[in-house]
């Protein structure tokens, strides 16, 4: 083994461990901060005080929260069969390499559903359409599909999970 691969290794372990752990912080509403920010200070203090705001009403940083954990499952999963497919491949076992690649491809595109799933879901509600005019109709779906509703610490944190995925894809791959 040369020492790409060693690092693509224990890259994709860490990866794997640290995806794992902030899912389950996650679905616990733990470390909400790093997916929602300051939101998650403020719902936390709300909830304290009774009041019911936050993300999209009571208990979005939470449902945030929870929505990223899928995320990261399937980051898991995708980072777990990239280890499969390199172990078989230095196992030389052709059959288990060819089957997690399948898996992975699979994996992959998992992935792309539960990030749109989750851009999807944190959307605001759209008020209601007025039947008269189809300027506020086309405002108000342009007001949707705007990403401003989210704080900055969500987007960040998506584009890191990407970056790290990426860069034990990279690893393994041998660049």
């Amino acid at each position: 083994m040369d020492g790409t691969t060693i690092a693509a290794f224990a890259a994709a372990t860490a990866a794997l461990v640290a995806f794992a752990l902030a899912a389950f912080m996650f679905w616990k509403g733990k470390w909400l901060f790093l997916v929602a920010g300051g939101a998650a200070a403020v719902e936390e203090a709300e909830s304290a005080v009774g009041s019911a705001a936050g993300l999209s009403g009571a208990g979005g940083v939470r449902k945030m929260g929870r929505r990223m954990a899928v995320v990261l499952l399937a980051a898991c999963v995708l980072v777990a069969t990239l280890l499969a497919f390199e172990g078989a491949k230095l196992a030389g076992n052709a059959l288990l390499a060819s089957a997690a690649t399948l898996v992975n491809n699979v994996a992959f595109v998992a992935l792309l559903v539960a990030m749109v799933w989750f851009f999807v879901v944190q959307r605001p509600d759209r008020p209601k359409e007025s039947a008269s005019s189809q300027d506020p109709r086309m405002a108000s779906r342009a007001h949707a599909a705007r990403l401003d509703h989210l704080p900055l610490a969500t987007i960040l944190f998506t584009l890191a999970i990407i970056a790290v995925v990426a860069l034990v894809g990279i690893l393994f791959a041998g660049l």
